[in-house]
């Protein structure tokens, strides 16, 4: 009920500014941040007399190239969000170490797979350090990403692994069975409509499918090999996507340590061969109050974005397409 008089009052006054700025002969409106200005750095830990930085950024959500919307905008994608972040952080050479905050399942096989790329080629050109700290969940796509760095550390109670991949298709076959509607397909070609929803995957379909997934997968099980050094033996257990808690995965090898994002600040600095580092982020409006646990919302959500069934936990399954995924769908 509060949740609707929320929305019922939110939706009044946009009706109010629409009819506002129809009355004015207003053809533009912008709610929230402008993402075509440059960032603003802020400071958000304090070093006294220290010049050397530490820049802190946020990797919450699905790892996607596709831009965020919202009702009156939209705004840059994860990737895109980040690899912006890198290319203002080369230019500035107090910048000794990126501290990567990490909050995500995963998302996209591509896309997982350029960030890591990126962060990887950002090290490489500017010497920089790179510490990743877990937060709630760095799993699958988050993990993958995660082995570009030269330090992990997970929270204690972070969720970790799901080494893996994942891909799924609708199958609608049966209900278009039992309402009498059908789809006429032209093609070429036996596979060319491999995964439609329209008709019932074959066994062909299901082993074309498969050598997809076990590619990817073996993709991914090649960069954890190269950057953990694991045994055969914990490789084959991580091989089975399990997820980890923090402590568990510093035991299999995955993550380098446990610890608080307030203890990764001084680990990252002293990482990039200084004592004292400030604490910076990128915003493009800046936050007075704001910590290092404080959301850099402005630099991946849109304005103004407005849903009436709120359920975080189901964000990433209710808007996957078809294709292949580093995620961990629990």
């Amino acid at each position: 009920m509060q949740r609707m008089k929320s929305f019922l009052k939110w939706t009044g006054l946009l009706g109010l500014v629409l009819a506002v700025a129809g009355l004015s002969g207003c053809a533009t409106i912008k709610l929230g941040p402008s993402y075509d200005k440059p960032f603003k750095e802020q400071v958000v830990e304090e070093a006294d007399g220290a010049q050397a930085k530490v820049l802190l950024i946020e990797i919450n959500g699905n790892i996607s190239d596709e831009p965020k919307s919202g009702l009156l905008g939209k705004a840059p994608s994860l990737l895109d969000s980040v690899l912006m972040q890198l290319k203002k952080a080369e230019d500035d050479d107090d910048i000794k170490t990126v501290l990567l905050k990490l909050n995500t399942r995963g998302g996209g096989v591509t896309a997982s797979d350029i960030l890591y790329h990126e962060l990887l080629a950002f090290k490489e050109r500017t010497g920089k350090k790179l510490y990743v700290q877990m937060m709630d969940v760095a799993a699958s796509g988050g993990y993958y990403i995660s082995m570009a760095a030269d330090h992990i550390q997970a929270h204690p109670t972070s969720v970790t692994g799901s080494v893996g991949v994942i891909a799924m298709t609708p199958d609608l076959s049966g209900t278009m069975e039992k309402i009498g509607a059908g789809v006429n397909v032209y093609k070429t070609g036996v596979s060319k409509d491999m995964g439609s929803p329209f008709r019932a995957a074959n066994d062909r379909d299901k082993a074309l499918f498969q050598n997809l997934v076990d590619e990817m997968a073996q993709r991914f099980y090649g960069v954890v090999k190269k950057n953990r050094k694991l045994s055969d033996d914990k490789m084959k257990e991580v091989e089975t996507a399990r997820v980890y808690t923090g402590e568990a995965a510093k035991q299999v090898g995955l993550v380098d340590s446990l610890g608080y994002l307030s203890g990764a600040t001084k680990a990252a600095c002293e990482l990039g061969g200084e004592k004292k580092c400030k604490v910076v982020t990128y915003r493009y409006q800046k936050n007075p109050n704001a910590s290092v646990y404080s959301p850099n919302m402005s630099s991946v959500t849109p304005p103004a974005s407005m849903s009436l069934v709120d359920v975080p936990i189901l964000e990433g399954a209710l808007n996957l397409r078809s294709g292949l995924y580093y995620l961990y769908l629990p």
